[in-house]
């Protein structure tokens, strides 16, 4: 049996969820995304992978939690990170254009706000990152705004946890 040879992998791992919980069709691109992901949070489950987007000099993966502003490299780990951005700060992303350039602009919620509505901040809570098109920024917009989303309907979400399992198996 030692003759036999190790099965080389045809594909990468695809996603196992999709934004919807659904599994998605496969998708090279995806499964890069993907493992890009696992290597930044180190294997973490709870947080799956919506999005990448590759730009020229970056790329923007964006999860369920966080969206992430990646230097391209031989090998992506935290150190490629140049902007992260939590859901729980972000209050929207918008398209900003200045001289025919386009950017994301992302707004970040105010550290303190009294009322506990969610204000945009003062200026240095809006970092803006180039895009190379007007059409790839508006896709990128849509797909941060829409992952927010997603992550605000799961916090809204009942959860169950382990002792409420167990009685209803019981039952």
């Amino acid at each position: 049996m030692s003759n036999r040879t190790q099965i080389q992998r045809i594909r990468k791992p695809r996603c196992c969820i999709g934004p919807h919980g659904l599994l998605p069709r496969y998708s090279e691109k995806q499964s890069e995304g993907q493992e890009q992901l696992f290597r930044l949070t180190d294997n973490i489950q709870a947080e799956f992978f919506i999005a990448v987007e590759q730009i020229d000099s970056y790329s923007v993966l964006i999860s369920s939690k966080v969206v992430y502003f990646l230097n391209h490299g031989k090998y992506i780990d935290r150190d490629a990170i140049f902007l992260e951005v939590k859901y729980d700060d972000l209050y929207h992303c918008l398209i900003t254009k200045d001289h025919g350039k386009a950017y994301l602009q992302l707004t970040k919620k105010a550290e303190n706000s009294s009322s506990g509505v969610a204000i945009p901040g003062p200026s240095h809570n809006k970092p803006m990152v180039h895009v190379k098109s007007e059409s790839l920024a508006v896709k990128i917009s849509q797909e941060i705004n829409y992952a927010k989303s997603l992550y605000y309907e799961q916090q809204l979400k009942l959860q169950a946890n382990e002792s409420q399992e167990h009685l209803e198996l019981d039952s």
